[in-house]
């Protein structure tokens, strides 16, 4: 089949206008309004003068268009016959191609089986499959047609023999948070992160205990603490409770004594009563003996003075003060 290529050619067509004629014109007009002012008596003037330049501006513009729609109209006919025979192409194009990409798939289907197989055999006899799937490892450049069968096997042996010692090195770390951090590494492969998850799960574990630890021995101090001022507030209350007891003990001696001492003094003052009174009544007067009359001088105080004139009036003795 002969191969005949399209080629478009053109004559170049010529469009005439007196641009120079209306661009003199213009420039006329223009010069007419230069320092032009208008008024409210010249506005009607303005109004008119500003239709007609658009009147013409919109002829020129609709002008324009019109004449360009008849200038190309040869050249949309020919587009689209020339669009025609471009979408023509894709027939025998899509054609093969849905030929091609039938074959395609048909080899890409069986070179994945082939990868399948090939990481069932590589893995066989280990649990890599426990930790990671061949979806995990799969590398879509295994299907290129280019890409050798030894090199799949390769890749994917690599691929179980990182994942395997990456598993390994979780598991010596000796933590709890272990099955953890394999999920996580099988998430996306990052021993890194698995590693950063354990660091960070066992640092936190340290900070619990210490909390902990330092909560038990704030516990333990406050409990020393309460003992010690329970016990100091038992020793006070018994010092205070035998100081109690002693004081009234010496209340009761006080008020044992004051009372042996109230009774002393009542007896006391009931024989100096007594004794007081047998002493004015041998000093009082017989009323049958005569009574004389003495002069004495005494020296006494004021009060010494009322004293003994009361002394002399509780006897009887009839006295007056020269």
């Amino acid at each position: 089949m002969e191969n005949i290529q399209a080629v478009i050619s053109q004559q170049a067509g010529k469009i005439t206008c007196n641009f120079e004629q209306v661009e003199a014109a213009l420039n006329e007009r223009m010069h007419e309004f230069d320092g032009a002012i208008f008024t409210e008596e010249s506005k009607s003037i303005a109004k008119k003068i500003v239709a007609g330049l658009r009147a013409e501006q919109k002829g020129f513009a609709d002008n324009l268009k019109e004449e360009k729609k008849k200038y190309m109209a040869p050249w949309d006919s020919f587009e689209a016959r020339a669009k025609l025979l471009i979408a023509k192409y894709d027939e025998p194009v899509n054609y093969i191609n849905g030929q091609v990409k039938e074959m395609e798939e048909k080899r890409v289907a069986e070179k994945r089986k082939q990868i399948s197989q090939i990481y069932l055999e590589s893995i066989d006899g280990t649990n890599i499959d426990n930790y990671i799937t061949l979806e995990r490892i799969y590398n879509p450049k295994w299907e290129n047609a280019t890409y050798k069968e030894k090199d799949i096997r390769k890749d994917i042996v690599s691929a179980a023999v990182a994942v395997s010692q990456a598993v390994t090195t979780i598991q010596m770390m000796n933590s709890e948070a272990q099955d953890k951090a394999i999920e996580v590494y099988k998430k996306n492969l990052d021993l890194a992160e698995a590693i950063a998850y354990i660091n960070r799960y066992e640092q936190q574990k340290r900070d619990i205990i210490a909390r902990e630890e330092e909560k038990r021995r704030a516990e333990e101090e406050a409990r020393i603490r309460r003992e010690e001022r329970e016990k100091l507030e038992a020793e006070q209350r018994a010092r205070a409770a035998v100081e109690e007891e002693r004081r009234k003990a010496e209340e009761a001696l006080e008020a044992e004594r004051r009372r042996a001492e109230a009774e002393r003094y009542a007896a006391v003052e009931q024989a100096k009563v007594e004794t007081a009174q047998e002493v004015i009544d041998s000093l009082i007067p017989a009323p049958e003996e005569e009574a004389n009359l003495y002069e004495y001088r005494v020296s006494l105080s004021e009060d010494g003075k009322q004293k003994f004139e009361m002394y002399m009036d509780s006897v009887g003795i009839e006295w007056e003060m020269i």
